[in-house]
């Protein structure tokens, strides 16, 4: 199976996908879809167009030179097949894509490290001017516990009531969801 690219924007294509040209001097045109192959009937470049491989390329939005792509090749004689040779390809495949993997996460976070030093400040900034707002993760388990006593005490002092027999029918509600509009379902009647 050959995953071909798309001659506009560079995206992967997989068999069955998209469409094909062949101009007259037998050059061979994939695209991906029709918003591809219309912007090529237009003439369009490719380096301007944002969501293209050659447009992040040109503009260094990833990473263009590496001793890791040289690998990718078109074969169009496929080889006798080799157990050995099958095996060692495998495993230098997946070598390669680990490595270029490696660095094409180091490029990107290179690049970012000064957008994510404008972000962090501006962050520490929100928080700085809204710090009552501001809840410490430490401390939701404790609050979470200390809501769900409060609410098993108001229980526990309701049903001490009924059972001194202050009232003859007291209605007792259970806590529910916001939002839950039900209210048969939601109120016990006791007598």
């Amino acid at each position: 199976m050959r995953i071909l690219d798309c001659s506009m924007c560079g995206a992967p294509m997989y068999p069955g996908h998209g469409s094909t040209f062949v101009r007259n001097d037998a050059k061979v045109f994939r695209y991906c879809s029709k918003k591809c192959r219309k912007l090529f009937v237009r003439k369009v470049n490719p380096r301007r167009l944002r969501y293209s491989k050659a447009y992040r390329r040109t503009h260094n939005k990833e990473l263009s030179m590496d001793t890791t792509f040289d690998f990718e090749k078109v074969r169009n004689r496929p080889p006798k097949y080799d157990r050995e040779l099958y095996a060692s390809t495998i495993a230098a495949i997946k070598r390669v894509n680990s490595i270029q993997y490696k660095r094409q996460r180091s490029f990107y976070f290179n690049r970012m490290r000064s957008s994510m030093k404008i972000r962090k400040m501006a962050v520490q900034r929100e928080i700085k001017t809204n710090l009552s707002l501001a809840i410490n993760p430490v401390a939701v388990p404790k609050l979470l516990a200390d809501k769900i006593r409060m609410n098993s005490n108001s229980i526990l002092t309701q049903e001490l009531k009924l059972q001194a027999g202050t009232t003859n029918s007291v209605v007792v509600r259970r806590d529910q969801p916001e939002g839950s509009d039900s209210d048969e379902d939601s109120d016990v009647e006791v007598e």
